[in-house]
């Protein structure tokens, strides 16, 4: 039994003594392990230490980098804003030159326009007056034309009124204009004869001998030539075209030529308008008083 008992013994202790060895080594495993972790915790810490430093280092330079770019973004907004600026004057200035060039081309534009509406007014005005002055040449011409066809009218009418007269016989010495014409002349005879006194407006008397058989328009005729006398002499006998068979001429271009007058006896006053009237048929008989009355207008 003891024998057995040894074995068992002898088992145990060998059981505790690994036991005690594997206690032993599981500590110094562990404590290695501590060792081991402790020097893995250090290492590592210190790793991390040394990416935080550097982490912080770079932050940091970063943060260097970046307020240097914040500072040169802002010198370089600052050198932009500067040439903004500039460039906007420059704009400005640009703009203000073409204002006043835009200006001074429109003041240009209107002065050349004042001056082309001056221009085209006074060329107007010059035409208004040339014509003006060319309508009162050509009337002025017209009347000159209508005055010497007037008077050439009126010569040829005095004319044609002292042919008549020297043609019928009529002559008296205070007319020497109507000559005495012994070749065509009818004489008169005695029985036949009215002396016919004519008083003109200016108070002067003419005394002329007419036949019976005259027409009162002969009384007329020489009361035309008397009374324009002085318009006789003043004629050129080369500007009359007398017709060599001459009429008599109208009342109203009588009136149109002369002055417009009326033969009528003095008393009862009587107004002798018939030219074809011989003066027989009248009533008008040997010695005769006639008033010769110029109508006013």
């Amino acid at each position: 039994m003891q024998s057995n008992l040894q074995p068992k013994e002898e088992e145990k202790r060998t059981i505790k003594a690994a036991a005690t060895q594997t206690n032993a080594a599981s500590k110094n495993i562990t404590d290695t392990c501590k060792g081991i972790d402790n020097d893995r915790v250090r290492s590592i810490r210190a790793q991390q230490q040394k990416q935080h430093e550097i982490k912080a280092k770079l932050a940091k330079q970063q943060k260097r980098l970046a307020e240097k770019e914040k500072k040169k973004l802002i010198h370089e907004s600052l050198q932009h804003e500067a040439a903004d600026q500039a460039y906007e004057r420059r704009r400005q200035v640009i703009r203000e030159e073409q204002s006043m060039l835009q200006a001074a081309t429109q003041e240009i534009a209107i002065s050349n326009e004042a001056e082309e509406t001056e221009r085209r007014e006074l060329l107007r005005m010059q035409n208004l007056e040339y014509e003006e002055s060319l309508r009162l040449d050509q009337r002025r011409l017209l009347q000159a034309t209508i005055e010497t066809e007037r008077c050439r009218r009126r010569a040829t009418a005095l004319q044609d009124a002292i042919h008549r007269l020297e043609g019928a016989g009529i002559y008296t010495a205070d007319l020497p204009i109507i000559k005495q014409n012994t070749i065509t002349a009818v004489e008169i005879n005695d029985e036949d004869k009215i002396q016919v006194r004519l008083m003109l407006p200016s108070g002067k008397r003419v005394q002329v001998t007419y036949s019976k058989y005259h027409s009162i328009g002969l009384i007329y005729d020489f009361a035309l030539v008397i009374l324009n006398y002085n318009l006789i002499k003043h004629i050129s006998t080369q500007e009359v075209t007398r017709s060599t068979q001459s009429e008599r001429k109208a009342d109203d271009e009588w009136k149109e030529l002369f002055d417009a007058f009326t033969i009528k006896t003095t008393f009862p006053p009587q107004t002798f308008e018939e030219m074809d009237l011989t003066l027989e048929q009248c009533g008008l008989q040997q010695s005769v008083m006639l008033m010769v009355t110029v109508e006013s207008d």
